[in-house]
């Protein structure tokens, strides 16, 4: 005759994992502050320090940054340069936060308004 094992499922303790959740939450709040928007528009980035020009795609914005994938294969790290970001008829200044293979995250300087930001969407929206 088979017995029949009942085993009861362990119990986790979660609080630990909730409070660091909410600790890295704090941490990078300052991180993806505004909400972001799916976008393709050809751009340029010019580095302010020596005015090398990058052409490339912004696939990424919102008010207070923006995404940049270079058309070149190779990304160099350049967190913290100053740069010049064009945009059709916009350009705007800002600075390389985040170097990521699948880009530059750019914070701007002075962050778009809703004016702006809408018909930047509806230009380029994917």
């Amino acid at each position: 005759m088979e017995q029949q094992v009942h085993q009861e499922k362990p119990q986790y303790d979660t609080k630990t994992l909730q409070r660091r959740i909410k600790a890295d939450e704090s941490k990078n709040s300052h991180k993806r502050k505004f909400e972001r928007h799916k976008i393709f528009a050809v751009g340029e980035m010019t580095l302010m320090n020596n005015s090398q020009r990058m052409d490339g795609v912004v696939d990424e914005i919102s008010t207070g940054g923006l995404r940049f994938r270079p058309a070149s294969a190779f990304i160099m790290e350049r967190n913290g340069d100053a740069v010049s970001m064009t945009l059709g008829d916009l350009q705007v200044s800002g600075r390389i936060r985040a170097t990521r293979a699948d880009g530059y995250g750019v914070q701007l300087l002075d962050q778009l308004n809703e004016g702006q930001l809408k018909i930047i969407i509806e230009q380029y929206r994917v």
